[in-house]
């Protein structure tokens, strides 16, 4: 992962997440665990922000500085530290990120007639040489980062960027995962199992 620069580091802190908003560039400084990024991507859903990239840059210490592009769904954008707070009480188990983005994603209701096509999970060979390179392509809904990174995360895997397009009402998100020694995954088992829990989460 890229260094990050002296910029990030002034937002490092030692009592949580610091964060930074300016324009559509969300930084967030926080103590680095598996889960980060996708959970801190569940917390942006839940101020009506939508992710279009998201990646993590290594600090050094045990502090992640996580690089989010995030666009308001409608309207403003949030108040930052509305969602500093939010993002604190993440981090400290205080915010019920699940049942949050479950009641927003049941509001959300597919216009009548409309055909939703089934989600698409592909492993990418050969994209890249020191990650897992995962393509979904589904219905964009709130949340959807969160809930496949939180699938990945139930593997054990990493997230360490996130690349996000949204094409109409289709999302093609790009993850970079690696396992638990921060290397690609090569077992063909392994892969196909990845693949069949992505696509049951967004079922």
């Amino acid at each position: 992962a890229p260094e990050a620069g002296p910029d990030q580091l002034a937002l490092v802190r030692h009592d949580g997440a610091a964060v930074r908003v300016t324009g559509s560039r969300i930084t967030i400084a926080a103590p680095d665990r598996p889960g980060l990024l996708w959970r801190a991507a569940g917390v942006l859903a839940l101020h009506r922000l939508a992710v279009r990239t998201a990646r993590v840059v290594s600090s050094g210490a045990a502090t992640a500085v996580l690089d989010f592009t995030a666009v308001p769904e409608y309207g403003t954008p949030p108040d930052p530290a509305t969602l500093e707070a939010d993002l604190r009480r993440m981090l400290a188990d205080r915010l019920d990120v699940a049942d949050r983005l479950e009641r927003r994603a049941r509001s959300v209701r597919v216009r009548p007639g409309a055909t939703v096509p089934p989600p698409r999970v592909t492993i990418v060979d050969d994209a890249s040489s020191t990650a897992t390179v995962v393509e979904v392509r589904a219905h964009d809904r709130p949340g959807l980062l969160w809930r496949i990174g939180r699938a990945l995360g139930g593997r054990g895997l990493h997230v360490r960027a996130a690349q996000v397009d949204t094409l109409g009402a289709e999302a093609v998100d790009v993850f970079y995962v690696v396992d638990e020694r921060g290397r690609p995954l090569t077992d063909a088992a392994a892969l196909a199992s990845v693949r069949t829990e992505v696509l049951a989460a967004l079922r």
